[in-house]
């Protein structure tokens, strides 16, 4: 919905920051994400009610490492809280970071340390905003920024409504559908303006700068000059979900294209996409960037040396993994999109490419090849949502249990 927020989803960030102040000693509670940029997509049903298309995001900043009681309480809370919004989207849910004070200063040069500082709400407590870095375009973390393509290309696989290779999509799944890939499209300019010398910290103001600014960007290169357009077309169905009469399917093909032309455009003159795994370019950081990462990960390096030994363990320490991941959604989108286009061969040899990738980056990944192919897709983004939890999201239960849901969700209406 474009414009400003309605008083009763305000009232509802005030409600949540007490909610989540009842679980936590807060020092501040910030709202984040497209809701502090008045970019919240949501629509408003016939009964006066609210379907949530966006997530909620809220920074919770606290003297002192929180107590593993304190965080069961805030997990308790926000279930609560989920439950009695009672929102029917699959895309809805509640997302709370939590920091202690003292990090709040050595927050890492990323596009989220810029958001919230540009754009952070505070809804309660001191306003610290002052104590986050200031991140430019001279210490951004590129290689972190670029990452957002990837976990673009996940969010759209992720959020494919399990209809889609089966029958036609009903009214929410259109409109689920409709949303996932114009929210994820817009996310193109938030990784390459920077490499511009352009830093913005809201949807709208990196389209309104592609539309007046575009044709002299080097980027316009990798992309049709229709193509600023087509950004300010998703951000309007972004802010006001209706897909009642849009073609989605060739509207996933144009957003996947884009994806794959962001990439090629980040790599050396010459290199093709399909080479990322194999050449020395490093487009991701590939090794671990944080303590937590690097105990994470360690983890799973453990896991794997224990079950497969040490030379498979080393041959997976070699790969390029977020290169190769990258590599495999893709492959998993060109499979659905051949099958939907009808170029049945086509669509098998990229669901194999996927499957095989798979094998490389996660060795408990066994193929699972009975059933016809949408039966076959389905079981291998499961398998893939596996690798996702346990590599990128380091086992986190929070995200498992919403990963099952999201995956499992049909409209029954």
């Amino acid at each position: 919905m474009s414009g400003h927020q309605n008083a009763g989803v305000d009232s509802l960030f005030s409600r949540l920051a007490a909610s989540i102040r009842r679980a936590a000693p807060a020092q501040a509670i910030f709202l984040l994400g497209s809701a502090a940029r008045n970019e919240l997509s949501y629509r408003l049903r016939p009964d006066g009610s609210v379907e949530f298309f966006s997530d909620l995001e809220f920074l919770l900043v606290v003297p002192r490492r929180l107590s593993g009681e304190a965080r069961r309480r805030l997990r308790h809370i926000i279930a609560e809280e989920e439950r009695r919004i009672a929102n029917p989207n699959p895309l809805f849910h509640i997302d709370v970071a939590v920091r202690e004070r003292r990090r709040l200063a050595t927050l890492p040069p990323t596009i989220f340390t810029f958001e919230l500082r540009a754009n952070g709400k505070l809804l309660y407590g001191e306003d610290l905003l002052q104590e986050v870095p200031l991140v430019t375009t001279a210490n951004l973390d590129y290689a972190n920024t670029r990452e957002i393509l990837f976990k673009r290309l996940w969010a759209v696989l992720l959020h494919l409504p399990r209809a889609l290779l089966r029958r036609p999509l009903r009214e929410r799944e259109r409109r689920v559908m409709g949303y996932v890939l114009c929210r994820n499209v817009l996310d193109i300019p938030t990784v390459l303006l920077p490499h511009e010398g352009v830093l913005l910290p809201t949807y709208r103001a990196r389209v309104a700068y592609l539309l007046r600014e575009g044709e002299r960007l080097r980027m316009s290169t990798a992309f049709a000059p229709t193509f600023p357009r087509f950004l300010a077309r998703c951000l309007e169905r972004r802010l006001a979900p209706d897909f009642t009469a849009a073609a989605l399917v060739p509207l996933y093909g144009e957003v996947v294209a884009a994806l794959e032309q962001a990439l090629t455009f980040l790599l050396p003159q010459g290199m093709s996409l399909d080479a990322l795994a194999s050449r020395s370019h490093h487009l991701f950081n590939e090794s671990p960037r944080s303590r937590g990462e690097l105990y994470g990960w360690g983890r799973l390096a453990l896991r794997l040396g224990r079950r497969y030994g040490t030379r498979r363990l080393w041959q997976w320490l070699r790969l390029r993994r977020k290169s190769e991941l990258t590599l495999g959604l893709l492959a998993m989108h060109r499979a659905a999109l051949s099958h939907l286009g009808g170029e049945h061969a086509a669509a098998e040899t990229s669901l194999q490419v996927a499957a095989r990738t798979l094998h490389r980056l996660w060795p408990p990944f066994e193929e699972e090849a009975a059933g016809d192919f949408a039966t076959r897709w389905l079981a291998l983004r499961s398998r893939w949502g596996d690798f996702w939890r346990a590599f990128i999201r380091l086992g986190d239960p929070a995200y498992a249990a919403r990963f099952h849901d999201v995956m499992e969700w049909e409209d029954e209406s």
